[in-house]
């Protein structure tokens, strides 16, 4: 169902997102080879590419938010893959995956896009270039904060290519949380919807706010990625992130204020939420 939703041919479910993205990784790099990343990324995924990919003999080149577009410039002979979430966790930067996807192909590695935020709902990567597509099914996917799942999804032949590495590494999903994920799913594009409603709304009402220094949400950082959002993606998510005036100690008070809101770190559930950072 996952690789219907992203317009793919071949799909894979995982354990968690971390054994989706661990297993795409250490399946299809080898010593020597070379990932190209942005500075922003979900941080258990920064973890696996400063500290874990190293000691396989495996270098990671860090572009910096602002020179997303000029992707291609950070190219080397060694580059064999490019990894990028649209938009990115937690700071909700919006990526050119077109621009990705040439860079892609002239180093002749795989686009791997995290589409976590986005779901396919919003946004398709392969239709822009990507080989294979990305998602921690925990949050969106899965919607209702009882499960953990990852998933990928490719255009055919590049994920059976992995299957026996993936057996070997172990991270296969349970039956129980792949039926908890098929249900979920059933509700995805009508969870969606609202989950971008809502997060507009919040958004709208907190703009101007005296407390509020800055709104992270896809489109805000700059009008380039403004003109990103509304060519590559239908709707721009639930997530919103904000740095409050005064620092780590308000934002501290503004979560011990809140009543609505439970304090977790997770998100796309039918609960909302809310964590520091």
């Amino acid at each position: 169902m996952v690789s219907a939703l992203e317009g793919g041919e071949e799909g894979r479910v995982f354990a968690s997102g971390m054994a989706a993205l661990s297993t795409v990784l250490l399946g299809h790099l080898n010593r020597g080879d070379e990932v190209l990343a942005p500075e922003d990324l979900y941080g258990n995924t920064v973890t696996l590419l400063k500290q874990e990919l190293p000691r396989w003999g495996i270098a990671v080149r860090f572009v910096p938010a602002a020179r997303g577009s000029q992707v291609g410039e950070y190219l080397s002979e060694r580059t064999r893959l490019l990894l990028v979430e649209s938009p990115t966790n937690p700071t909700l930067h919006v990526y050119d995956l077109r621009a990705w996807a040439r860079a892609a192909e002239l180093a002749h590695a795989w686009l791997v896009v995290d589409n976590t935020f986005s779901t396919p709902v919003n946004q398709q990567p392969l239709r822009w270039g990507a080989h294979v597509v990305m998602h921690s099914a925990t949050k969106y996917l899965g919607g209702h904060s009882d499960l953990l799942a990852g998933a990928l999804v490719s255009g055919p032949g590049l994920l059976s290519g992995l299957d026996p590495f993936a057996a070997t590494l172990g991270g296969t999903l349970d039956p129980l949380a792949g039926f908890l994920l098929l249900r979920g799913m059933k509700t995805l594009p009508l969870r969606m919807a609202r989950h971008n409603e809502n997060a507009r709304a919040v958004v709208e009402e907190l703009e101007g706010h005296p407390k509020v220094l800055r709104i992270c949400y896809p489109g805000r950082a700059s009008a380039e990625e403004e003109r990103i959002c509304r060519r590559q993606m239908r709707g721009r998510g639930g997530m919103v992130s904000l740095v409050l005036r005064g620092g780590l100690g308000e934002a501290r008070r503004f979560l011990q204020g809140l009543s609505l809101f439970q304090v977790a770190s997770s998100l796309g559930g039918v609960e909302s939420l809310v964590s520091l950072p």
